[in-house]
Parts: structure tokens; C-alpha cells; sequence
């Protein structure tokens, strides 16, 4: 049988002795509770560390196009992007099985500002600046693409969509006790019924489970006399 958002917010209501044994919420409670688990989902979606997956997203050159939108109604007509985790330059001349994916720089705004000419052209671009606005991101790329024949490829890691109270939620290991008893605290202050320790205690662990499932610990590669700038996330050569 099927596991819905409704099953999880009525094992919930129960569970806090909002509703009895063989009841079903009301419709009020229902929409309220979606709400919430809605929102628990959303603060989720900020957070790499609840983040199980990636989905990747490609958008094709335009000759001498310099910045391209990313959220609904833009030039990637998608919904919003909140984690871009990486990028690369897809050359899409040839056959699938042929095709060659090219290391980019993804840019913080430090650095995209210290490019001192942004209109440079070129075949493709070897580095791309993700500002990160709303409701629309604009990816601008340097060089600009002078060739069609090129994509820029990205990973955005916000897997958790909005839930209907018919949503079937089809998780990894984990991720249904974390949301139940992250419910639980978020439906207990509306309902004013106090959270036991052992509640809390549960919530806590089950975050801190997925969190570890989830843990990625990135490899930093240096040769020769090097410094790791911590704060622009950057290695340069020491003289």
C-alpha cells in the first residue's frame, strides 16, 4: 500500500494524541499539517546535508549570449534552482557516445568581480558566476560562446518537491522518521501540547542520520608552494 503525506500527517496527529486510534484528521488539520510538513521540507531544501540527490539540467549555448536566467519563465524554464553543486562544458558536435564534458570554474562573487574584462569572446567559457537572485538565477559565463556546439551542464541537489496530501513519498532509508518527528515539532506549539524528551531526542538523531548518509567530503588537491584562501574558497601559488 501506498505511503502518502496524508498517512504521515495522520501518524503524526496520532502520535501527539491529536486524533484516536482508527481516526482521520479533519480537513483542517490536514491542509494546516501540509503547511508545515511543506515548510519543514522547504527549510530542508537549504540544506546540502538533507539532500539525497542531484538532478542535472543543461542549457545549450547561444552564439555571443553572455548570462543566461534559470527559474520559471527563464531561459532554463525550470523551478528555481537553491543548490548548484556543479558544472561543466558539454561539446554536443558529435554523437551521444562521443560527446566530451569540459571542466568549468564555478565562481563565487569575489572572483566574477575580479575579472577585469567580462566580455571576452571565445569558443566556449571556462568559468560561469551563479547569481543567485530571485526569482530568477542568471548564470554569466566567461568567454562568452562563440559556438552552438557547446552547453553548460549543472547539478542542482534540491530534490524534495512540494508534497499534495496524495503525494506517495518514496524516500531513502531514514527520511521518514526524520520527517515524522520533524512534523511533530513543528505541529506541537499550534496544538499546545508539550514535546517529551524522547521526541526531541528522536528528531535529533534521525537529522543527524541523514546528515551522515548524506555527508560528501570534497578532496582539496594542491602541487607545489600553495595557500588555501578559506574565505573565496581559492588556492594560489606562494612565491
Amino acid at each position: 500500500m501506498a505511503y502518502t503525506a496524508l498517512n504521515l500527517i495522520t501518524d503524526v496527529l496520532l502520535d501527539m494524541g491529536v486524533i484516536a486510534d482508527q481516526e482521520t484528521p479533519t480537513a483542517a488539520q490536514s491542509a494546516g499539517a501540509l503547511v508545515k510538513l511543506n515548510d519543514l521540507i522547504e527549510s530542508w531544501n537549504i540544506d546540502p546535508q538533507k539532500l539525497y540527490g542531484a538532478t542535472q539540467y543543461i542549457i545549450p549555448f547561444v552564439a555571443n549570449q553572455a548570462s543566461y536566467t534559470i527559474g520559471s519563465g527563464g531561459d532554463l524554464n525550470i523551478a528555481r534552482p537553491n543548490n548548484i553543486s556543479a558544472a561543466f562544458v558539454r561539446s554536443t558536435s558529435q554523437a551521444v557516445s562521443q560527446q566530451q564534458d569540459i571542466p568549468i570554474a564555478i565562481l563565487n562573487d569575489q572572483q566574477w568581480s575580479d575579472i577585469p574584462v567580462k566580455g571576452q569572446i571565445g569558443t566556449y567559457p571556462y568559468a560561469v558566476w551563479f547569481n543567485m537572485t530571485y526569482p530568477l538565477i542568471v548564470a554569466y559565463i566567461t568567454p562568452i560562446a562563440t559556438s552552438t556546439n557547446y552547453s553548460l551542464v549543472f547539478w542542482d541537489n534540491n530534490d524534495n518537491a512540494t508534497l499534495s496530501l496524495s503525494t506517495t513519498l518514496v524516500l531513502p532509508p531514514g527520511y521518514k522518521r526524520a520527517l515524522k518527528y520533524g512534523l511533530f515539532l513543528e505541529l506541537a506549539p499550534g496544538y499546545q501540547i508539550p514535546v517529551p524528551a524522547e521526541i526531541t531526542t528522536l528528531a535529533a538523531t534521525s537529522k543527524m542520520s541523514i546528515d551522515r548518509q548524506n555527508l560528501q567530503i570534497n578532496t582539496l588537491e594542491t602541487s607545489g608552494a600553495t595557500r588555501y584562501d578559506i574565505l573565496s574558497n581559492t588556492v594560489r601559488d606562494v612565491q
